[in-house]
């Protein structure tokens, strides 16, 4: 496996995972588009095939916040998740970082506390019935950019 920073190039493999799992990828296109030109979109390859997508960035409280976490159910289980989990915490800015999942979720629940992050709280109303659930760690963020 090899993780990378995205490209442009990467875009049309990175939607077309995101409507395997989400559906409608009207929502995301900007977003994951925008993130690649940033430089904080990552995607994992195997065999030249993008089988997993992250984002990282500084819209939550200006704080380290994964804002994509995608990994194709044929690849699941074999570490993709957490590759990228690590890849972003070393390109953390802040001490803090945040992502969040829903209720439902079990799967992303586990993946996110097996890499160090606890509950921090939840939002009730975004998804209809299924409170989302924030998660936080504390990290030796290198302080560069954003207000700790």
């Amino acid at each position: 496996m090899k993780i990378k920073k995205a490209t442009l190039k990467d875009l049309p493999a990175i939607l077309e995972l995101e409507a395997m799992l989400v559906g409608n990828t009207e929502d995301h296109t900007d977003l994951i588009k925008s993130s690649i030109t940033a430089g904080e979109c990552l995607v994992a390859l195997i065999d030249g095939k993008v089988v997993g997508a992250s984002i990282l960035n500084y819209t939550f409280y200006y704080k380290n916040w994964i804002d994509l976490l995608s990994v194709n159910p044929e690849y699941r289980r074999r570490g993709i998740a957490t590759a990228l989990i690590k890849r972003m915490e070393s390109m953390c800015k802040t001490p803090k970082f945040f992502t969040s999942t829903n209720e439902s979720n079990i799967p992303a629940q586990k993946t996110y506390e097996a890499s160090g992050f606890v509950r921090s709280g939840y939002i009730e109303n975004l998804d209809e019935g299924d409170p989302e659930i924030i998660y936080f760690k504390r990290i030796g963020g290198t302080g560069r950019g954003g207000r700790r």
